[in-house]
């Protein structure tokens, strides 16, 4: 492909899956020297700014030792609520997960965060909580995510077949809950084809540049086709990105997509749209279920 058909780094963008830490996290750490000093929110305002970034979703690790210096999933949600309120219209922020509380401990940690907080979805990182994802602790989650309408972020990065967050497993939920909102993300890595056949969207963050490593552009660009416009989500999973960087990642990404076949009515889906219509039928969605939200508590 010789013309490039749209100029990614122009595009009005969301990204789907970013890292943030908060101030005081930075603070007890003040050493590091590691791609997770690029986590920083004055930074990242910069790096939106030269790359027309609108906004951003925060994703947190299920481990709250990460995110947090209080060590629990409700100071993880105080600092990414604190988060959204210093930097209003410019993040989205998804709930986390702790394993080592109960799950109807989860469950009201969740409701709160989305209703009182504002949180806008949930995050699940099988590989980091170590609980398998289509285990029974993670259903109560998904019915109460399905019953909302609220978005759940399964993180998919699986090494072995039976991973604990292997694509099979995530077909597996999405049959038993087929009205759920669902992204993968990373999209299943080298285990993608499991998703072509559920409803789920898939985010491109870290896998992009491995996808183009092992496959080259060609195959990467079939491969995302595979899934079509409607289905993919733009995101990078700055600033740990695996393979590239943190001051690299957003260059590579723009120029790997400018020289895919996607029109510019696609590029926007991808880029923007297909975000932004999740989270917005998220927050429409609540008010439907607030007095269903006293049941599951």
């Amino acid at each position: 492909m010789d013309i490039v058909l749209v100029d990614w780094k122009s595009l009005k963008k969301i990204d789907a899956h970013i890292h943030i830490l908060p101030d005081e996290v930075h603070k007890a750490n003040p050493d590091a020297d590691d791609v997770w000093e690029y986590a920083d929110m004055q930074k990242y305002q910069q790096i939106m700014a030269e790359n027309n970034i609108e906004k951003a979703v925060v994703m947190p690790f299920n481990d709250p030792c990460l995110m947090s210096m209080g060590f629990t999933v409700h100071a993880v949600h105080r600092n990414l609520c604190a988060l959204k309120k210093c930097y209003p219209g410019q993040l989205y922020a998804y709930a986390d997960v702790d394993g080592r509380n109960s799950i109807a401990e989860t469950v009201d940690a969740i409701c709160r965060a989305i209703d009182d907080g504002l949180l806008d979805g949930i995050k699940i990182h099988p590989n980091n909580s170590g609980i398998v994802i289509d285990s029974d602790y993670n259903r109560p989650i998904f019915d109460f995510a399905q019953q909302r309408g609220i978005p759940v972020a399964i993180h998919s990065y699986p090494n072995t077949d039976d991973d604990v967050s292997a694509a099979r497993r995530i077909a597996r939920v999405a049959e038993r809950f087929p009205n759920l909102r669902l992204i993968v993300c990373h999209m299943g890595a080298f285990q993608w084809e499991w998703l072509l056949p559920i409803g789920c969207y898939v985010d491109i963050s870290a896998i992009l540049p491995e996808y183009i490593r092992v496959y080259g552009i060609s195959k990467t660009n079939k491969i995302l086709r595979r899934f079509g416009a409607e289905r993919l989500l733009f995101a990078t999973d700055y600033p740990d990105s695996r393979i590239l960087p943190p001051q690299q990642i957003y260059d590579f990404y723009f120029d790997a997509l400018n020289q895919m076949d996607f029109t510019e009515k696609e590029a926007r889906q991808i880029a923007y749209e297909n975000a932004k219509s999740i989270l917005e039928t998220k927050k429409l969605s609540m008010q439907d279920g607030v007095n269903k939200m006293t049941q599951i508590r």
